[in-house]
């Protein structure tokens, strides 16, 4: 009895052992594919912007979403984050001044022995250290697979329900369209479709963005129009990673957040929903 005992305890030990042992990067880009055309207002609106002001809303959704991160992960934790650059793009169109800033590009950390979520983000130049619980998302498991690279994927597909904060949203905008024709159209909040590409081959529960809790690493991510590509992983590299849990900011919860994003927001509009940007120059 005592020798089995020994034995169950040195085979968890080994067990835990090579759980912190294993570690991995996974070095991601990802590019917006533009199916669809901008909806901007009506024709009198459309008539006054001109033809070219269409392909530079295109060409600045563009620049501000080509971007690379990398996921730093164990078995237990990972991090993802924007790689830094040099020049970092800023999502301007040449020729118009259009400049465009996708939110959620913060650094995130997801800890699954604490079930934990910290997410780096800022509104307007304030930094805050968003914290919540990390829940299992309800993917969807398929039997379609494809290759990516060397590795044998299959496909998971997540739905992500409309929020009745964004059917207000939307309400509120058709009132407002009913005074004055707006710039650009918001289309009818939908529920969204993720589709997810993991690998078996790499047994940790990771992936772009805040997507996780799949049997393997997510080496691609279809986002609606918003594509999230691998294009090289290492393991267990004689490198150290390091995975360090973001510190900077006022910590919040999502929902605070939101709404002190919201309320931002709505302090820059004028009385037809616009933003005013208010420039020193």
């Amino acid at each position: 009895m005592r020798k089995t005992l020994l034995l169950i305890a040195c085979t968890f030990g080994l067990t835990a052992a090579w759980a912190q042992e294993f570690q991995g990067k996974a070095e991601y880009f990802s590019k917006l594919i533009i199916k669809s055309d901008i909806t901007l207002g009506d024709d009198s609106v459309k008539e006054s912007l001109g033809p070219e002001f269409e392909q530079s809303i295109k060409d600045a959704l563009k620049s501000a979403t080509e971007k690379q991160y990398t996921l730093t992960f164990n078995k237990v934790e990972a991090v993802y984050e924007e790689n830094q650059q040099l020049e970092k793009p800023s999502g301007a169109a040449a020729g118009m001044g259009i400049s465009i800033s996708i939110p959620g590009s913060g650094k995130k950390y997801l800890n699954l022995k604490k079930k934990e979520l910290l997410e780096e983000e800022d509104i307007f130049g304030k930094e805050f250290l968003i914290s919540e619980p990390l829940e299992q998302l309800n993917w969807k498991l398929g039997t379609e697979t494809k290759k990516i690279g060397v590795y044998t994927c299959m496909k998971a597909e997540l739905v992500i329900p409309v929020t009745e904060q964004e059917r207000k949203d939307y309400a509120d905008f058709l009132e407002r369209e009913k005074k004055k024709p707006s710039v650009f159209k918001i289309p009818e909040p939908k529920d969204r479709v993720v589709v997810a590409w993991y690998t078996p081959e790499i047994p940790v529960s990771f992936g772009p963005k805040n997507y996780w809790g799949l049997p393997g690493l997510i080496l691609e991510l279809q986002e609606e129009e918003l594509v999230i590509l691998c294009q090289k992983v290492t393991l267990n590299s004689k490198e150290n990673f390091k995975i360090k849990a973001p510190s900077t900011g006022e910590k919040v919860s999502r929902k605070k957040f939101e709404e002190i994003q919201r309320k931002k927001i709505e302090s820059m509009q004028d009385s037809d929903g616009n933003i005013i940007f208010m420039s020193g120059n």
